[in-house]
């Protein structure tokens, strides 16, 4: 299975046929392109840096303000967004601001040993693309701390290894509290 499939496989049944997605930090575009094929969903991709390798179009922007209206997507993606930034609560509150519900899937790093290597090893590939290094190696309980200052229910989706079981990852449904 592709690493979009099983990335995709972890929250898929949160999302509703034909969905408006934004994805925020879309990389190369294939978590998109699998929302697309599998799910039929409208995926507007936005990155920093141009290194799509999908068929879908991608607009470069900052995403701590993202050109959008308010509620303008069903759903708004940060896959492995959130620790490429030194402020991640900036970015998860523009999500919060563009869509009803935002799905969060983000590295479970615990202990300092392991905090330490998983940045050296998530900011290689980003710096050759020219993206902001890995700045939170963080445990799941430390991202769940960030989500519980949002007026959001937080929900554990799932969760899933990548890299022959290097990076344990779980995915969060966040839904704006009304």
């Amino acid at each position: 299975m592709s690493r979009a499939n099983i990335i995709l496989a972890s929250f898929a049944t949160e999302i509703t046929p034909r969905a408006h997605i934004l994805d925020i930090g879309a990389g190369k575009g294939l978590l998109a392109q699998a929302l697309t094929r599998q799910l039929g969903a409208r995926v507007t991709m936005v990155d920093v840096a141009a290194y799509n390798q999908s068929t879908l179009p991608l607009t470069l922007c900052d995403s701590r303000a993202l050109a959008f209206a308010d509620d303008s997507f069903d759903f708004a993606i940060l896959g492995f967004v959130l620790h490429h930034t030194c402020d991640p609560a900036a970015i998860l509150r523009e999500a919060l601001r563009v869509a009803p519900q935002v799905i969060v899937i983000e590295n479970d790093v615990r202990g300092a040993a392991r905090q330490w290597l998983t940045r050296i090893v998530d900011s290689y590939p980003a710096l050759r693309y020219g993206t902001p290094p890995c700045y939170l190696a963080q445990p799941r309980d430390a991202w769940l701390d960030l989500f519980a200052r949002f007026p959001v229910e937080a929900r554990l989706a799932g969760e899933f290894t990548l890299e022959y079981g290097f990076f344990r990852n779980f995915t969060v449904v966040l839904t704006k509290n009304k």
